[in-house]
């Protein structure tokens, strides 16, 4: 008995192991690396400070006092650092941004990290979370579980987890998301609108595309339609709408 339990657990570990590995080369045939204006927005300027860690990918306004927290969790098989353009100009605006790195680039795998964030800058006192795709519906599970923590949650081209319903959450949700030249969302966004609040806020960017809200080379991810918008100006409402969005979360109780 003692040696079949023995090998039982042998076997367990093997599986767990070979799923990783299953999981790494996945995620790494359809990687989407930063681009040319990301990797150009990793350097520090009298206006902001960038700090890379490897853990966190930290923009800091260098001229005044951070006016909010914000942690961002980045989308699937997505390099964090193809997201500095977007958050470099939330932090000359005022935040505290902090990109948390997720293992092997999945946020499903450590959906609390933004308590991370927290822990490792107890100088910031108030937060707010922004996530991406995959990671857009991580941080709203990290919402869902921790909704004393943060000030607010924009999600950028996601929705929330089905059984983490944010439709009691009494703080601001703003959906910043990709849209037909109309003004529709993808159809899966309006079939899970139930689970954001009734009074959270959708803003449509017509014409944009899931990958434009960062600045990246390759990726797996398969677009509903060509973009009919350039990405700089995908980008330009990205962070009108976010940076809206923050100052709400500022006077949020």
């Amino acid at each position: 008995m003692r040696r079949a339990l023995k090998y039982f657990g042998v076997g367990v570990v093997v599986l767990a192991a070979l799923g990783w590995v299953a999981l790494w080369a996945w995620g790494n045939s359809r990687h989407a690396d930063p681009g040319p204006a990301a990797l150009a927005a990793l350097s520090s300027d009298s206006t902001v400070t960038v700090v890379e860690d490897g853990q966190f990918l930290v923009f800091r306004p260098t001229l005044q006092e951070p006016r909010l927290g914000v942690v961002f969790y980045p989308g699937a098989s997505s390099d964090l650092r193809g997201y500095a353009p977007v958050l470099r100009r939330l932090a000359a605006a005022g935040y505290f941004v902090v990109g948390v790195s997720m293992p092997l680039e999945f946020a499903f795998l450590a959906p609390d990290r933004a308590a991370d964030a927290q822990a490792a800058y107890r100088q910031v006192s108030r937060w707010a979370i922004i996530g991406h795709s995959l990671g857009g519906a991580m941080a709203a599970s990290f919402v869902h579980r921790h909704p004393e923590d943060v000030q607010g949650l924009i999600i950028w081209d996601s929705y929330p987890p089905p059984n983490e319903s944010l439709a009691e959450f009494p703080r601001p949700v703003w959906h910043i998301h990709r849209a037909t030249p109309d003004g529709a969302p993808p159809a899966a966004f309006a079939a899970n609108r139930q689970l954001f609040p009734s009074s959270s806020r959708w803003v449509p960017i017509p014409g944009g595309i899931h990958m434009y809200f960062g600045d990246f080379v390759g990726g797996g991810y398969v677009e509903d339609w060509e973009p009919s918008i350039t990405r700089g100006e995908h980008q330009d409402r990205a962070v009108t709408a976010t940076l809206e969005a923050l100052r709400e979360m500022e006077s949020a109780g």
